[in-house]
């Protein structure tokens, strides 16, 4: 008898161990597992750690005429040297109305001052604004002209990603999602001031990007050659 109930109690606890150990296991896989799984979530926090955050940086070219009703293309670009506008055209009639709020925006946030005219006695002198170091140091050159830093990108909802499979050694997704501007409040002002025509640059914007697994869960694949 006492060597029978000796034998019933090693084996409860031999079935104890039996089930416990492969639960365990199985939750410690579930754990390290779960951030390398493919969905929505694990993209969305890649895409956080990669691009989230970042600045935004825009073409922004101000709507502006010329007194002869031509438009003009030289010095209307946010972060050139030099922005002016004609305040009157030739008839006298008051132009460049939007040009000019938004130009003062930009005065106000100190990245333009205003400088005098080489012709002070022409009332019809364009009024003209110098780039300041704040204001440059937000500007951004490129060949084809001035980025203007307005706020940071945010990421906003996943609309589709590719089944992860194996490429040239690696296990990558194709993932589209929605980019969002997070403007600054004076480029929000400058945006409303805009109308209309600058509405969409608080658009969502649709990007795609190539999302690699790690054993740190997925990545930026452009992260990985830095």
């Amino acid at each position: 008898m006492l060597a029978a109930f000796c034998a019933n109690r090693i084996w409860r606890k031999q079935m104890k161990k039996t089930v416990f150990l492969p639960a365990v296991a199985a939750l410690l896989l579930a754990a390290c597992g779960s951030g390398n799984e493919a969905g929505e979530a694990n993209f969305k926090k890649a895409l956080e750690e990669s691009g989230g955050g970042r600045n935004v940086c825009l073409p922004l070219v101000l709507d502006v005429q010329t007194p002869d009703g031509q438009p003009a293309f030289r010095n209307v670009a946010v972060g050139e040297p030099l922005l002016q506008y004609a305040a009157r055209d030739a008839a006298g009639k008051r132009i460049n109305e939007t040009a000019a709020k938004q130009i003062e925006i930009l005065t106000k946030e100190g990245f333009y001052r205003k400088v005098k005219a080489q012709d002070g006695g022409d009332k019809n002198a364009p009024a003209v604004f110098e780039l300041t170091e704040k204001g440059a140091a937000q500007a951004r050159g490129t060949p084809r002209g001035p980025l203007f830093c307005v706020g940071k990108q945010k990421i906003g909802k996943i609309n589709w990603f590719t089944t992860p499979t194996p490429d040239n050694g690696f296990t990558v997704s194709e993932v589209s999602y929605q980019a969002e501007l997070d403007a600054e409040k004076w480029a929000d002002k400058l945006i409303k001031a805009g109308g209309k025509e600058w509405e969409p640059l608080k658009e969502p914007r649709n990007q795609s990007i190539t999302l690699v697994q790690t054993n740190k869960g997925w990545k930026d694949m452009r992260d990985l050659s830095r």
